[in-house]
């Protein structure tokens, strides 16, 4: 990827993230049984988040913007939560099933969430905590950087380092919103927040408002998870 120290700043943490998910896949668990996924959430969160610190990649994309773009962003945010979570939050079990039997990958057949239990607060307060953590403060801001600050920009243009995010093409928008989609098992939500995030990023032309937004997503899920024990989200 052309772009050099800015390529690298925007994208390298969530290659790292995305490579730790591989461990996940390994035939072996190293001893850890049922917290493996949680054990490995829980580093590539310490580590990643060290990597943000270190790269600092709020330097090589606009990030500033207007007082009210933070208030816009929570908004958006929210709205983008209950989207996500409103079609498996039902009364209506029915619903819920044909939400996630032809909405969630893979279509035609029901997920199963078992392994997402070993977040479960009973079973390690510390574990579902660095999840909460995790997911709401490092790995959203990470995938801001990458997706509308880095991707979004570079499928416009390949020397892309100095391209405003209002100047990004559509097909690089719905390039990068898609991508994102897929990035998530429930992509349906995922796409939806990728367009909104990455509104969010051409209206405004910060990053600050679609970061604010999917901070706002993330904690929000990640409570809702917690005080409602719906870890299947998770």
């Amino acid at each position: 990827m052309r772009g050099g120290t800015p390529g690298v700043a925007l994208a390298a943490p969530f290659f790292v993230w995305v490579g730790a998910i591989a461990l996940t896949l390994l035939p072996w668990d190293f001893g850890l049984g049922f917290y493996f996924p949680a054990y490995v959430y829980a580093a590539k969160t310490l580590l990643c988040g060290v990597l943000l610190a270190v790269f600092r990649p709020w330097r090589f994309a606009p990030c500033g913007g207007r007082r009210g773009d933070v208030t816009l962003g929570a908004l958006v945010g929210l709205a983008v939560y209950a989207l996500w979570a409103v079609p498996e939050s039902t009364p209506w079990p029915a619903v819920t099933e044909w939400y996630r039997r032809w909405l969630v990958m893979f279509p035609g057949a029901l997920p199963d969430y078992s392994a997402s239990w070993c977040y479960a607060w009973g079973h390690s307060p510390a574990l579902a905590t660095l999840k909460l953590i995790g997911s709401a403060f490092v790995i959203a801001p990470i995938e801001e950087f990458f997706f509308r600050g880095c991707l979004m920009r570079w499928l416009t243009q390949r020397d892309w380092a100095g391209l405003p995010l209002g100047g990004v093409s559509r097909g690089a928008f719905w390039a990068t919103a898609l991508v994102f989609a897929f990035e998530h098992d429930r992509y349906v939500g995922g796409l939806l927040a990728g367009v909104a995030y990455g509104a969010l990023a051409c209206r405004t032309g910060s990053l600050r408002a679609p970061i604010v937004a999917h901070v706002t997503t993330n904690l929000l899920l990640g409570l809702h998870v917690l005080l409602r024990g719906a870890y299947h989200f998770w």
